[in-house]
């Protein structure tokens, strides 16, 4: 009899963090639906790197000079990206891209993530430890990135 209660209340709690999952992906989304494509709920911990597990930067990727960045293609492997180039002016990205660049900080990188078939959207961005290469946040995905800031708005 105990066992039968017990589960009842299981599936009763399951059934309630189901419901309230669903109502937390979609509370604070913006009313953009080509902006927000693929990207999480804000407050939610399943952002673009913890969902997909790509929380570090491959090494043949780095190091980069002040002024350098690198475009990488993920799905493609290790050995697909641009090597070096100039950040600006900023290159084209193609979907599925990450946009590598150094920070205004020297210690951190900053990755901004495209979308796989949405040319020209970003779906996710991360701060990276310069000399780990592992993620150390995420950050806002609309904000920009310190490399395409210009001197005076720093």
């Amino acid at each position: 009899m105990r066992l039968r209660h017990l589960t009842a209340a299981l599936l009763g709690t399951a059934a309630l963090l189901t419901s309230l999952g669903a109502g937390a992906q979609t509370m604070g989304k913006a009313s953009d639906p080509e902006r927000d494509v693929g990207r999480a709920a804000p407050g939610q911990d399943n952002s673009y790197f913890h969902v997909t597990a790509k929380n570090r930067i491959p090494a043949p990727l780095l190091p980069l000079k002040a002024g350098q960045c690198v475009i990488w293609y993920p799905e493609k492997g290790v050995a697909e990206h641009t090597g070096p180039l100039p950040c600006k002016p900023m290159p084209k990205v193609e979907p599925g891209g990450w946009f590598i660049a150094p920070s205004k900080d020297p210690l951190f990188l900053e990755v901004a993530v495209y979308h796989d078939e949405t040319p020209g959207v970003v779906i996710a961005r991360g701060s990276f430890d310069a000399r780990t290469r592992y993620l150390v946040r995420t950050l806002n995905p609309d904000t920009p990135m310190d490399v395409t800031k210009s001197k005076k708005s720093r």
